[in-house]
């Protein structure tokens, strides 16, 4: 009897190899999959953070896009130098020495202003010397003066068809609108003195 219960146990068992696979091959197949969704995620990732941002549709908000472009550019500050003028005579004789500055959006335009600086500077030098020093002694006035070279500025770069007056009565001063928004966003007083 011992002979044939020896050849049972030799016989390998059918219903064991056809059953669950060895705990190895598991891991390997879950090691497999893991890796699998990470490539594939990390491919997603990459093609969303690579492609370049849809297109603004048409009639859209196009123009909060370009202002939105348009305030991530960097700011180009381009000096007009410092600048001495007799104002108008009212008790005595006083002048104004102030240094001026531009700020811009689009670079571009510092070439263009570089091309016509002796025209911005003369139109610059005749404002400030039709300017009293009642006008000039408050924010308010600085302001204006500040708004008055802009305009200037803006229509030796053609950016304002129309001229602006330049004139020693203040309430011949007031500025006629631009054609829109100007890449010359700001004139700066980086230094302003009245003696």
């Amino acid at each position: 009897m011992a002979k044939a219960a020896k050849p049972a146990a030799q016989e390998p068992d059918i219903e064991e190899e056809a059953g669950a696979p060895p705990k190895k091959s598991k891991k390997k197949l879950i090691v497999v999959i893991a890796v699998l969704v990470l490539l594939l995620g990390g491919g997603a990732a990459a093609f969303l953070l690579l492609s370049p941002p849809p297109a603004p549709k048409r009639g859209g908000p196009a123009p909060a896009a370009a202002e939105e472009a348009r305030s991530k550019v960097p700011a180009t500050f381009v000096d007009l130098g410092q600048f001495t003028a007799n104002l108008m005579h009212e008790e005595e004789d006083r002048y104004l020495q102030v240094t001026i500055s531009l700020k811009l959006t689009k670079p571009e335009l510092e070439e263009k202003i570089k091309e016509t600086k002796p025209e911005i500077l003369h139109r610059v030098n005749m404002l400030l010397q039709s300017k009293r020093p009642s006008e000039l002694s408050t924010i308010d006035g600085k302001e204006r003066l500040a708004q008055q070279i802009k305009a200037q500025v803006e229509y030796v770069l053609g950016l304002r068809k129309v001229a602006p007056v330049i004139s020693s009565d203040p309430s011949a001063a007031a500025i006629e609108p631009g054609t829109g928004k100007s890449d010359l966003t700001d004139v700066l007083f980086t230094s302003f003195i009245i003696q």
